[in-house]
Formats: structure tokens, sequence, C-alpha cells
């Protein structure tokens, strides 16, 4: 009984971290043009900072619940890690990490490009 509470309390603790990863979604821009708080355009870097950081570490920093990214670059090609970004579900099956159908063509380049440099 106590093994089975442990495993929902884990479930649970992972599910919360993931739901924390894209709890900034941007909001879409509107047909009339960018409004004065459209968001500015971030290095990947910075989107990684701001957007998966609470769940991946890279050089020692940031969360745990994800893989340690901080050789990424050295061992995946950059269409995995664009795949990982949009449809991680499709790599890692019953995965919690979300997926990032909010970030626009060019964050995902943005984020790609860092990802890439991590090695």
């Amino acid at each position: 009984m106590k093994q089975n509470l442990y495993r929902i309390i884990l479930v649970l603790a992972l599910a919360l971290a993931a739901s924390a990863c894209s709890k900034d979604a941007e909001k879409p821009v509107s047909a009339k043009g960018p409004s004065p708080q459209a968001p500015v355009k971030q290095t990947g870097k910075a989107l990684f900072r701001e957007r998966c950081r609470e769940c991946h570490k890279v050089n020692g920093e940031g969360g745990v619940v994800g893989p340690d990214l901080s050789i990424v670059g050295a061992n995946r090609s950059r269409a995995f890690l664009e795949l990982a970004i949009r449809n991680p579900s499709k790599l890692y099956p019953g995965t919690v990490m979300p997926h990032f159908e909010t970030f626009s063509a060019d964050q995902v380049k943005q984020l790609v490009d860092y990802l890439s440099g991590l090695q």
C-alpha cells in the first residue's frame, strides 16, 4: 500500500514539475499587428532559461525532472532536437515533457541553435 502511495506522489510531482515548463506560454499576436506587450525576440539561451531550465539542467544549473542537457549537442542532431521540442512524446512515449506548439519556427531554431552548441 505504501509503495503505491509513493508511486502516486512521484507521478503527481513529475506532472506538476512538467507543467511548470510551459507556464508562460506565449499569447498569439493579433492580425492587426503586434501589441505593445508583444514578446521580445530572445536568444536560444534566454528561451532555455525561461521555458526549459526548471526541468532540465545545463552546466550544473537547472532542474532534475528532465535529462541533463549539458552536452546534448554532441550527441543529438538538429532534427532530433527540433522533434524533442515540438513533439517529445513521439520520441519518448509517456514523457511528462509538454509539447511546445506555442514556439514559433524562429524560436525553435534559436533553441536548437543553443542546444546544438552544448558540447
